[in-house]
């Protein structure tokens, strides 16, 4: 993967960003396809519905058992997908603690205007490097991420209720969080220097996400249920290792047969309506070099800068999802056999809005 440059304000946004974007084109909604499904000119039917005269056999080899599937009767989706598709998710989370680790101080490497003050550092610091720990005491207030993903996943249906999926994504947007910054200096205890607090500041991001996941479909006469299941994982060069995350999302919808509109010459089709919720767990450390990030102001950054001239400094951020859930609304419109479009909204403690566009073959 290209290296990623990233203009980061802060680290508690850059990863508010990282736990959120590795998961935000991830779900599998656009596979709703049911189990057995098909159309019908004379009556409307669904999933589980046989047909009174049995299809010609199509001997693709996908999906596996799909012959013995039409022989009894029932019309499947065509085995091979391609999907082009938008999410935008919105929402909040808790970040546990923001550690700086590494840092030292030379009290020869720092220059006053006056003796006095040479000799006050010289005091504390000495000519030598004095290691601070945890020099920054980081508090966090509200923190909210926006993100939009564009993905490309391509699908095939293994057996006639699984399907397996893999998707490559692009992620852009941006995270809006309040900080407060203390700052440890030995033998003078900790400091909060006013122009350090109530920081509100705005992160702009961009980043590539790969995963692979499966859904199972399956119903009974018109209505059915669905569980997808995906992982995900992002790798940025400012990070140590990449950032993985799963979500699991359970639905049960119902299957309508929309009359054809001959002004417009669109065809008889079927309609998808669900209902659902989605789990997120996505990984929660993070950790990497403080020269690879910018800080939120020039003060905090020449400070940061000054105890770290020896590249040793390394940040460390914990932090969790305020709600792991949220619920799920959508549809599915199937124009013809080979194309249908979807979409989807999320709301309680995550908002979302997904799209997609899909061509079976």
């Amino acid at each position: 993967m290209d290296n990623i440059k990233t203009d980061i304000r802060s680290v508690l946004a850059l990863m508010v960003f990282m736990s959120f974007q590795a998961l935000s084109a991830s779900d599998n909604t656009e596979a709703l396809t049911p189990l057995y499904s098909y159309h019908d000119d004379n009556q409307q039917v669904g999933v589980g519905a046989q047909q009174p005269e049995k299809p010609p056999v199509n001997h693709s080899l996908l999906p596996f058992l799909g012959d013995d599937a039409r022989a009894r009767g029932y019309d499947l989706p065509e085995p091979f997908g391609v999907n082009i598709n938008y999410m935008n998710i919105r929402q909040n989370i808790d970040v546990d603690s923001i550690n700086f680790n590494g840092l030292s101080l030379d009290g020869g490497n720092i220059q006053c205007k006056t003796r006095t003050c040479q000799r006050a550092f010289n005091k504390i610091f000495g000519n030598g490097p004095v290691p601070l720990g945890n020099a920054f005491k980081i508090d966090v207030g509200k923190t909210r991420e926006n993100s939009k993903t564009e993905t490309l996943k391509l699908d095939a249906w293994l057996l006639p209720f699984m399907n397996v999926y893999g998707l490559v994504g692009h992620t852009e947007g941006h995270s809006i969080s309040q900080i407060g910054v203390g700052v440890d200096l030995p033998k003078a205890g900790t400091v909060h220097p006013k122009n350090l607090q109530n920081l509100d500041f705005r992160l702009d991001f961009k980043g590539t996400t790969y995963g692979v996941g499966m859904t199972l479909v399956g119903g009974i006469g018109n209505g059915f249920a669905l569980m997808d299941g995906n992982y995900t994982q992002t790798r940025f060069d400012i990070l140590d290792g990449s950032i993985n995350a799963f979500t699991f999302s359970p639905r049960v919808g119902y299957r309508f047969t929309t009359p054809a509109v001959d002004t417009i010459h669109l065809p008889s089709g079927k309609l998808n309506v669900w209902v659902g919720s989605m789990y997120q767990d996505v990984q929660q450390e993070f950790k990497g070099s403080l020269s690879d990030l910018t800080m939120p102001s020039q003060a905090l950054q020449s400070m940061v800068n000054l105890a770290n001239q020896h590249d040793n400094g390394r940040f460390d951020v914990k932090q969790h999802l305020q709600s792991p859930w949220n619920v799920l609304l959508g549809a599915q419109y199937e124009i013809t056999r080979y194309f249908n479009v979807t979409t989807e909204i999320g709301f309680a403690e995550r908002n979302s809005f997904f799209v997609a566009g899909e061509y079976r073959f």
